[in-house]
């Protein structure tokens, strides 16, 4: 009998045990008839498009998610148990969130980013688990984690994208890149703003399906999945590294020599692709406080200034093209002070020549000869070859918000001191873009090219003759050579230019603070280079705030950085 009861123990054991794990089964995947499943629609937002340098990324947009929650879905006796995780899981204040819970519809719980959103996943499948989620209406449901929100458009609730934008390398390249609002959803200023259309995000996503009490959506054949139209990738011309390198040496140029600001430029000569465009202001995008507003101004198309003698060899180029100079005639520099019937004031020089040629009017910056060349033109020739060059014109580099500059009214060119003082950089204001556009012509066989930050198509047009932009830049290079720039001077790499210093008028009388200017060229191994550096509101003492001592040293740096980054290519071995 033994060996009989023996087996019928165990055979009793393994029914009792199967009614035990059958009946765990059954609870465990039971949906009670309360339950509903429901079909859902969730919603993916659209990312607005990169910025990138090269292999840099300036700007980037990275989701942000919002967490919801209808109160009435958590079970009273375990809204506690919610609060203490949830306020684990986020890093929120408890009172915050139970703040939040006492309300008796669908809420706004938290905004969190992409880490979280997956922590928070995980936490409510736990709370799932401990059935803290309770069936209201036929639906049991957690809280809903999504990347777009209910925003007042003009009157109209909109589903917006959630995303923060986010500037990896801070202030780099500011002004210029811009920001994001968030309150207007649009680029805020610079390349952010200019590109907008571009950058924008388009249509949403959108996922349908079947979900689970965990908020998921089942992925069936039910399921059906639209992505996100993100907005366009925009490529930038900009080296950053060259970017930073000069970004580091103007602000050490402002503080030395007391500028309010000082920027600078590196273009392709022939393709017009700005490779750097710098300032000694700027800001941080993540960061934006009260203190930075005034550097958002984009000085380098904003700011209207007297350009000074950077003027002259553009004066010179229109008397060339008339053929109305000889580089070589001799003219009486009078020994630096020169008072004509038609000035109530002397035009003086810094240097006191008695004679000197034409082209030496350029190379040592004469003021006296330059004026007397200016009186050959007619008040036509003048006016139309300044606007020849663009100097009325905004330079349509892609920046918002550009100021053209402004000449004398072509009536006043008919008068000898309106001639006299345009000629040599007074009377008349320009920007700083429209000035490195009529120098570019000089270095690119007269042929001007429109300047870009994006990598994108620019335009061309010839607008003096080849011959007369070989003319000045042999003279331009006797600057650097003899002239005004000898700083500038370098070993295997061309180097030309003009220096420009102008009092600034305040209150409508000269004060002793400058701007102070050098635009040039930086050629070797077959590519040429346009750069411009322009130092605003000097006020370092005598000798301090001339070109010569301000704007040419920082040239010569600049051309150095691009030697080490072999920006030239491999060995430099361009023309002395």
């Amino acid at each position: 009998m033994k060996n009989i009861k023996i087996p019928l123990v165990y055979i009793l054991f393994f029914i009792l045990f199967s009614v035990i794990f059958g009946a765990f089964l059954f609870f465990s995947i039971y949906r009670p008839k309360s339950y509903f499943n429901p079909y859902i629609k969730k919603i993916e937002s659209a990312l607005r498009g990169n910025i990138v340098a090269g292999n840099f990324t300036l700007a980037k947009s990275e989701r942000i998610y919002a967490v919801y929650i209808d109160p009435d879905y958590i079970s009273f006796f375990k809204k506690k148990l919610f609060v203490d995780l949830f306020s684990i899981y986020t890093g929120i204040k408890k009172k915050e969130i139970s703040k939040k819970l006492k309300t008796h519809k669908r809420i706004l719980l938290a905004v969190i980013d992409k880490k979280t959103k997956q922590q928070l996943i995980y936490l409510r499948r736990i709370l799932d688990k401990y059935r803290v989620f309770i069936s209201v209406n036929g639906i049991r449901r957690g809280y809903d984690i999504e990347s777009v929100a209910p925003k007042n458009i003009d009157g109209n609730i909109v589903l917006s994208p959630l995303f923060k934008r986010v500037y990896p390398y801070n202030d780099t390249f500011e002004p210029y890149l811009g920001s994001y609002s968030k309150e207007t959803q649009k680029g805020n200023n610079g390349i952010e703003e200019y590109y907008n259309n571009v950058l924008s995000p388009g249509e949403n996503g959108i996922i349908t399906g079947y979900r689970d009490v965990g908020g998921n959506i089942i992925y069936d054949k039910n399921a059906v999945v639209k992505y996100p139209k993100n907005g366009k990738t925009l490529k930038l011309n900009i080296n950053i590294v060259l970017q930073k390198r000069i970004e580091n040496i103007l602000d050490e140029a402002k503080e030395k020599y007391k500028a309010d600001e000082v920027i600078a430029a590196v273009m392709e000569s022939k393709s017009g692709k700005i490779v750097a465009l710098a300032s000694s202001n700027r800001f941080n995008p993540n960061h934006i406080t009260k203190k930075d507003i005034p550097n958002m101004k984009i000085s380098a198309v904003r700011e209207l200034f007297e350009p000074g003698s950077v003027m002259k060899p553009i004066t010179f180029a229109i008397l060339l093209e008339h053929n109305k100079v000889n580089p070589y005639e001799v003219l009486n520099a009078y020994n630096g002070k020169w008072k004509p019937d038609w000035r109530k004031t002397p035009i003086i020089d810094d240097k006191p020549f008695k004679w000197l040629s034409a082209e030496n009017a350029i190379v040592y910056s004469s003021n006296i000869v330059m004026s007397q060349l200016a009186l050959k033109l007619s008040a036509k020739e003048q006016f139309y070859g300044y606007r020849k060059f663009g100097l009325d014109k905004i330079s349509r580099i892609d920046l918002p918000y550009e100021l053209k500059g402004r000449l004398q009214p072509l009536k006043l060119y008919n008068y000898p001191v309106y001639k006299s003082t345009s000629a040599y950089g007074y009377g008349i204001v320009v920007n700083f873009m429209e000035l490195l556009k009529a120098y570019n012509v000089f270095n690119n066989n007269g042929v001007m090219v429109t300047p870009k930050i994006a990598d994108v198509p620019t335009d061309k047009k010839k607008v003096i003759k080849t011959l007369t932009a070989n003319e000045m830049l042999n003279i331009l290079r006797k600057v650097v050579l003899k002239g005004t720039a000898k700083a500038a001077l370098m070993d295997n790499i061309f180097t030309a230019g003009k220096t420009g210093t102008a009092h600034i008028t305040q209150n409508g009388a000269y004060q002793k603070v400058y701007n102070s200017s050098f635009f040039g060229f930086a050629d070797a191994n077959g590519k040429k280079y346009t750069i411009g550096v322009t130092f605003f509101h000097v006020k370092a003492p005598f000798p301090y705030y001339f070109a010569s001592a301000t704007a040419v040293p920082i040239f010569k740096k600049i051309v150095i950085i691009m030697k080490d980054e072999k920006i030239f290519g491999g060995k430099d071995e361009g023309n002395n």
